[in-house]
């Protein structure tokens, strides 16, 4: 998968950016601070995501003195080419593939499917619950319809059930009629949530040893309310009738998979208790570069994978260790402060961008 042409307007600092991109190798966006190389990486995310990775307001990408952004991308597959289009006003987002309005965001999201490293991910271990089950939910998201649909559904009911739970005129069996089906979504979304974080961990183990010379053991554990096991949807329906007294009580919903966590461990032991941040970023590293290759097992395809500002807390050897295993078929995009030297790359095809001052301007080879 890759991404041929870029048009933006009215994005960030962008007020009407051109780029055509090759359809695999390494591209360095490079340029000072504040030029809008991150703004790049972050228009090509969000055409993957719709949603930025550095912000909840979405008006904040539009370009000051603007009521508008538009973007249009030629997304290149194995089967297929495909036009996307995404114009955002501060009242709503329209939607467009091969010109076609697309109503629903999950028929658009991960058409185009990039995976990204940005050093803000190395909070993932000290964020709150919530950001570690959006990181699973995000690439559970664009790997499976069924896992889309049924999480979905179940924050559908969540909230009917916790607006009955608030309702002074109780109906007790619509109560249970929505409680029965969010445990059964349950199951389905445990289950594959469970099964992800295993295969994702024991990819990153592998990819871990390539930038440690030490040999920890990396691992993650799934802390949910109800035990893993054969008897799961048994275990969560009694846990809903423990709970449904002080359900009723704080009229909130109290247990359930939108309170549940992922602790990392590093030789048996929290990850935010022990590791320093080099490890943290080697960690977050190795399990971006598991995700392309989970992706890659699943779709036949590597993703899209967006590096912002790796190099720059990364010693020479590591950075090296990263390019080495990056593989020739991905499409790259790295942004840097500093050129980068082409010995870097070893053997590997290399483009260079220059972005200065909202401008994009690919330099001869």
């Amino acid at each position: 998968m890759n991404l041929s042409f870029l048009r933006l307007r009215n994005f960030r600092n962008y007020s009407d950016l051109t780029c055509r991109f090759s359809s695999q190798g390494i591209h360095v966006l490079h340029g000072k601070n504040a030029q809008g190389k991150t703004n790049l990486i972050e228009a090509i995310y969000y055409l993957s995501h719709l949603r930025s990775f550095r912000t909840q307001n979405q008006a904040q990408m539009i370009t000051h003195g603007q009521n508008f952004f538009h973007m249009d991308a030629r997304i290149e597959t194995m089967r297929r080419k495909e036009d996307l289009k995404v114009i955002l006003m501060p009242e709503k987002k329209h939607l467009y593939r091969w010109n076609e309005p697309v109503k629903k965001y999950s028929d658009f999201i991960g058409i185009l499917n990039a995976v990204l490293f940005c050093p803000d991910d190395l909070m993932l271990f000290q964020q709150s619950p919530k950001m570690r089950r959006r990181f699973i939910d995000m690439e559970l998201i664009k790997l499976s319809r069924v896992y889309t649909f049924t999480l979905n559904r179940y924050q559908k009911l969540l909230r009917q059930r916790n607006a009955i739970l608030k309702n002074d005129r109780f109906d007790p069996i619509l109560l249970q009629t929505l409680t029965n089906q969010m445990i059964k979504d349950q199951v389905v979304i445990l289950s594959q949530r469970e099964q992800y974080l295993k295969e994702l961990m024991e990819k990153t183990q592998k990819f871990y040893h390539f930038f440690s010379k030490e040999k920890e053991d990396i691992d993650a554990k799934y802390i949910t309310f109800v035990p893993m096991d054969e008897n799961l949807e048994d275990s969560i329906r009694q846990a809903y009738q423990k709970h449904e007294k002080r359900d009723r009580l704080t009229h909130q919903t109290q247990v359930g998979i939108h309170k549940d966590d992922i602790d990392f461990h590093m030789n048996g032991i929290s990850i935010k208790d022990i590791a320093s941040q080099g490890q943290k970023r080697s960690l977050v590293l190795s399990m971006k570069l598991a995700l392309c290759q989970i992706i890659y097992e699943k779709q036949k395809e590597y993703p899209v994978l967006l590096l912002d500002d790796v190099f720059s807390e990364l010693d020479v050897s590591r950075s090296r260790q990263l390019i080495s295993i990056l593989p020739e078929s991905m499409q790259v995009f790295i942004s840097s402060t500093d050129k980068l030297d082409r010995s870097l790359f070893q053997n590997k095809d290399v483009r260079y961008y220059e972005i200065i001052q909202g401008h994009c301007k690919e330099e001869s080879r």
